[in-house]
């Protein structure tokens, strides 16, 4: 996975310029890789809020929620939206 792009480890160190990286990446084609099980991240969509993020297929690590519009990537802070592994993981 050479072409791929690797996530921060925490998702707290995933601010906008980092998640643009991803962003890009991902709308490029490149593999966005998750740095804590090496799996592949796909993108969950809310379509009524508009916001997405990058979610590991294999252990669930994510990048918060955020928008992708003209002016850019900004990372949208949502109540009652986790961005933890869903329950029942095993990982996280």
């Amino acid at each position: 996975m050479s072409n791929g792009v690797r996530a921060a480890d925490s998702t707290d160190a995933m601010n906008e310029e980092h998640l643009t990286v991803l962003w890009t990446a991902f709308k490029e084609g490149k593999p966005v890789i998750c740095s804590r099980d090496e799996g592949e991240m796909a993108v969950a969509v809310d379509g009524a809020l508009g916001l997405y993020r990058l979610i590991c297929v294999g252990c669930g690590h994510s990048t918060p929620w955020f928008e992708a519009k003209m002016h850019g990537v900004r990372i949208r802070g949502i109540s009652g939206l986790s961005s933890r592994p869903p329950p029942g993981s095993t990982r996280g």
